[in-house]
């Protein structure tokens, strides 16, 4: 059974999740209305990638004798973008923010023997280091070629790439 510091950590994380896979949303919806299909879908992907890490905390707190909830106060998040390397470079402080919290909850776990929830969180740690290098790479990308509205058309072709990847 968790015990209750350790459901309110978990179910903190919950909402930085969600508020994550909503912000990916807004991004998405900023790509869509500027005609980026491609870089549109790669930020739904993300957007469902953080879902799914808010569904899985959410049910290790239910399998293992706690409550997961979700609050209805969630901050929104920003939807207006001066460009896609905007949007990146808002992505990256959005992975980030995700890798720092996930990190300081898994030291929180170590530091007070909660040695299982621990080792529940190795992946999500691994995983967020991978996120903010990919995000780098892609920002990277970005600016080495151009992000004026004449490169946006191959810009977001590139991104079909991206989607490819596992």
């Amino acid at each position: 059974m968790l015990s209750e510091s350790v459901q309110a950590k978990l179910n903190e994380q919950i909402q930085k999740e969600a508020f994550a896979s909503n912000a990916y949303l807004a991004m998405a919806t900023w790509a869509e209305r500027e005609n980026l299909p491609n870089i549109a879908e790669y930020l739904y992907n993300s957007a469902e990638e953080e879902r799914e890490h808010m569904l899985q905390i959410y049910k290790y707190i239910n399998a293992n004798g706690g409550q997961a909830h979700l609050e209805n106060k969630l901050d929104k998040p920003k939807e207006k973008f001066k460009n896609v390397l905007d949007v990146f470079q808002t992505v990256y402080d959005l992975e980030c923010s995700v890798s720092r919290a996930i990190n300081e909850l898994a030291t929180w776990c170590l530091q007070n023997g909660e040695h299982a929830t621990y080792f529940f969180l190795q992946p999500f740690v691994l995983e967020q280091q991978e996120a903010e290098r990919k995000v780098s790479d892609i920002i990277v990308f970005i600016e080495r070629m151009g992000h004026e509205p004449r490169q946006l058309f191959y810009l977001d072709k590139q991104f079909k790439k991206f989607n490819e990847q596992p």
